[in-house]
């Protein structure tokens, strides 16, 4: 006779009651211990499952520099990223030598300054160089939806428009949902002036570093002409349609 303790009768419960005693409490024991084992291993291969992510860049998420909170990265937000950046083709001919090959992750900028906040919920980023005569830098920062952009976005335009001894606002057009354009005012950036674009839950900046002095007031017609298709691109990527804006036909001034 098979006693309730042996082969296929045991179960992985602790309701049994056994009725003898020595061989068969030892069995019921090893077998409850058995089981109580399996369940910790499905509970750890569950727990290491859950805690792999795929990256561009290597990382799936990351503290904002300058900012305590902590954003999770997105492998879609770093394609957009990737895609929005305007390619070595789409560029004047007399700035088209790379300088900083074009990039994407998914997470927030590693370092956020002038104002910290504007990382806050960023998802991804990405950013490309070109030079010529001039130098030309191109930024996107993704955020989790438009509406995070859109505080970000504020904040930035707050604290440019509000730090006189630093920034001087310039007469520019404005692109897509809002955009800001400033020259700085520090003697090693000078002839650097940048504009920063929102457009849905992306912000791009475009920072242009002229080799000769600016004329104060206004945007000069080569940073104008790269910013109208920096925010063309932006527009096409925040509406789902494959990128096509160019400035390959622009003239460097």
């Amino acid at each position: 006779m098979i006693t309730p303790t042996e082969g296929p009768y045991v179960r992985c419960t602790t309701k049994r009651v056994l009725r003898g005693a020595g061989v068969g409490v030892l069995v019921l024991s090893l077998a409850l211990t058995g089981c109580q084992g399996k369940k910790n291993k499905k509970k750890s291969r569950g727990k290491s499952s859950t805690s792999r992510s795929r990256t561009i860049g290597g990382t799936s998420g990351g503290t904002s520099g300058g900012s305590s909170s902590k954003s999770v990265g997105s492998l879609s937000g770093a394609r957009q990223a990737q895609s929005v950046l305007p390619p070595a083709d789409s560029m004047p001919t007399a700035l088209r030598t790379v300088i900083s090959p074009l990039s994407s992750r998914a997470k927030a900028p590693t370092s956020c300054k002038d104002p910290s906040s504007k990382c806050k919920n960023a998802v991804a980023h990405g950013d490309v160089g070109y030079r010529g005569t001039d130098i030309t830098s191109f930024e996107v920062i993704v955020y989790s939806n438009a509406r995070a952009a859109k505080k970000a976005f504020t904040s930035w335009n707050s604290h440019i428009r509000n730090s006189a001894s630093k920034y001087q606002v310039l007469d520019a057009a404005t692109y897509d949902a809002a955009s800001v354009t400033f020259q700085f005012k520090s003697a090693s950036d000078a002839n650097v002036r940048e504009t920063v674009i929102l457009q849905g839950k992306f912000i791009g900046t475009l920072d242009y570093r002229d080799d000769t002095d600016f004329v104060n007031g206004g945007a000069s017609d080569t940073l104008a002409g790269l910013a109208r298709m920096y925010a063309e691109r932006l527009r096409q990527v925040a509406a789902d349609e494959t990128p096509t804006a160019s400035a390959a036909g622009l003239k460097v001034s």
